[in-house]
């Protein structure tokens, strides 16, 4: 009776001590659990606020996002930056002078992609008429000078806005994207006539249109970013004033040169002296008689030195020069000079009725040159 008693005592406290460690274990599951889901519920947090972010922290996404909201195609501003996202030895993007310079590094990017597609179809389509052939080379041209645009409108980013007046560099920056923008529309003119191949011109389409959207949104925040920084000049300066300091604010004027509403802004003070002067004397002189030291335009072009800083001043005399006078890139700092507008005159017959491309004909079929004396 006594070993039954021990037994069923024995029995109760094994009993209690099992109720303990299995509560033990259900306090240490739950609290587990709990930790896991916290830790899940952060992750999920963190994991969409990196997808809302992109590659971009969250200060920059607010920077870009307030850029990118000025451009006609937004959605396309903001996901080509945040796609590349801010890699390591990146500049960070801090202002939207930095979205801007990103925006431009991934537009010539796009560019580069473009011409060596364009270099592609002309392989893979032997069968295409000279015409057509000729309308993809001029693609090509115009891809390079608007590689050549871009590089230009991010120097002058870089150096914005200390360089030049504010004003200054709104004009410069604005013409170099509008132009890169044209660059892309005369391309896919090349296609535009009934004849022209439909896959070639697709192949074509998409490309340039996403480097015109990537343009025209670049030129939107340049446009943004400038009437901005000239508005709060402008009041800086009626602030100036209204303290009596005429002086003062004169001297602060970031840069800005006197104006001159004579000459077009962009034209520096010793073309504008060269132009005002009673007698330019000439590198050479092209007269269709022989009595100059070319007969054609086109030969004194070709003959001019090329990535010359300096003015290379082509004098055409009097009369009538039935050419298409092409000026590349090459040939830079040349300026002609005539001997009136009705005295010098330069007439084309191409045209793209003819049977040319739009980038290698004339929009007006012929134009003057205006005498310097």
């Amino acid at each position: 009776m006594k070993e039954m008693k021990e037994f069923m005592a024995g029995n109760k406290i094994r009993r209690k001590l099992f109720i303990v460690a299995l509560s033990s274990l259900l306090l240490v599951a739950s609290i587990i659990s709990i930790a896991v889901g916290v830790t899940s519920r952060n992750k999920n947090s963190s994991s969409r606020e990196s997808n809302n972010t992109g590659g971009l922290s969250q200060a920059a996404h607010t920077i870009v996002k307030s850029s990118c909201s000025s451009t006609l195609y937004p959605d396309l501003c903001y996901s080509a930056i945040a796609e590349s996202g801010e890699a390591a030895g990146d500049k960070p993007i801090l202002t939207q002078k930095d979205v801007i310079e990103k925006s431009l590094n991934l537009t010539t990017t796009a560019v580069e992609h473009n011409y060596f597609a364009v270099e592609k179809i002309i392989k893979a389509n032997t069968h295409l008429s000279k015409r057509e052939k000729t309308a993809l080379h001029d693609c090509l041209e115009t891809i390079d000078e608007t590689l050549d645009e871009l590089r230009k409108a991010k120097d002058d980013i870089d150096r914005y806005p200390n360089k030049k007046s504010l004003k200054q560099h709104a004009d410069d920056l604005k013409t170099l994207m509008s132009a890169a923008m044209t660059n892309q529309e005369t391309c896919l003119d090349g296609f535009s006539h009934k004849e022209a191949d439909k896959k070639v011109r697709q192949a074509l389409l998409n490309g340039e249109v996403h480097v015109y959207r990537m343009c025209s949104n670049a030129l939107a925040m340049i446009k943004n970013m400038t009437d901005t920084d000239i508005i709060a000049q402008q009041q800086q300066q009626q602030r100036l004033s209204s303290k009596n300091a005429h002086n003062a604010g004169r001297k602060l004027l970031l840069n800005e040169e006197e104006s001159d509403d004579t000459w077009p802004s962009w034209l520096s003070a010793g073309d504008r002296k060269l132009l005002q002067s009673s007698t330019v004397t000439p590198n050479v002189v092209v007269a269709a008689d022989g009595s100059g030291d070319y007969k054609t335009v086109t030969e004194a072009v070709a003959a001019a030195p090329e990535k010359r800083s300096k003015r290379y001043v082509i004098k055409i005399k009097a009369g009538v020069y039935k050419e298409k006078v092409e000026v590349s890139k090459k040939k830079t700092n040349i300026m002609f000079v005539g001997d009136g507008r009705t005295n010098t005159i330069i007439t084309g017959s191409l045209s793209v009725k003819g049977g040319s491309t739009t980038f290698h004909s004339a929009t007006v079929g012929q134009f003057h040159l205006t005498s310097l004396n």
